[in-house]
C-alpha cells in the first residue's frame, strides 16, 4: 500500500464556496498533497495559488476528514491509500495564473465560485452519467453533502 496525506479547503464568500470545475460539469475543492517537510497550513496555501491562482488564503480550523483506499493503477503496489483533511478557510486575493499540473490542465480545472448545492447537484449528474473522475468525485460529493446538511 503506498500512503498518501492531503489538505483541502472550503474557502465561502457568503454563500458561494470557492470550487474548481472540471470540463465534465462536476467540481472538487482546491487542495493536494503535503509534500515531506510541509505542513497542512503550506501545502493548502500552496494549493491555492497553483490551482485557484489565489493568494494569502487564512486556514481555520480542520472541518472534516475522509478516508479512501483504491486497487492502484502502478504495479509498484496494490492499494492507494489517501487521507483527506478539510480546513475552514478565509480571506484571499487573486494572484497572477494557475500553475495546474499536466492532469489538472488536462481536466481544464477552473476556479469558480458556487453554491454548495449547485456543486452537489452537478457532481450528482456527473456521478450517473460516468464521464467525470471518480476517485475524487464521490469524496468531495460526500464532503459538499456534509456542508448542506451543515447550513440547514
Amino acid at each position: 500500500m503506498v500512503e498518501r496525506t492531503a489538505v483541502r479547503g472550503v474557502l465561502f464568500r457568503g454563500p458561494e464556496l470557492l470550487l474548481l470545475a472540471s470540463r465534465h460539469g462536476d467540481y472538487k475543492f482546491p487542495g493536494g498533497g503535503v509534500e515531506p517537510g510541509e505542513s497542512f497550513e503550506s501545502a493548502l496555501r500552496r494549493e491555492f495559488r497553483e490551482e485557484c491562482a489565489y493568494d494569502a488564503v487564512a486556514v481555520g480550523a480542520e472541518l472534516a476528514t475522509t478516508r479512501e483506499e483504491v486497487p492502484a493503477i502502478d504495479a509498484e503496489y496494490d492499494v492507494f491509500g489517501m487521507t483527506s483533511y478539510y480546513f475552514e478557510c478565509s480571506g484571499g486575493t487573486p494572484a497572477d495564473d494557475q500553475q495546474l499540473e499536466g492532469y489538472e490542465a488536462e481536466l481544464e480545472l477552473t476556479p469558480q465560485w458556487v453554491t454548495v448545492d449547485t456543486a452537489l447537484a452537478a457532481n450528482r449528474g456527473v456521478m450517473e452519467s460516468g464521464v467525470g473522475v471518480m476517485r475524487w468525485l464521490a469524496r468531495e460529493t460526500v464532503v459538499l453533502e456534509w456542508l448542506s446538511a451543515r447550513s440547514c
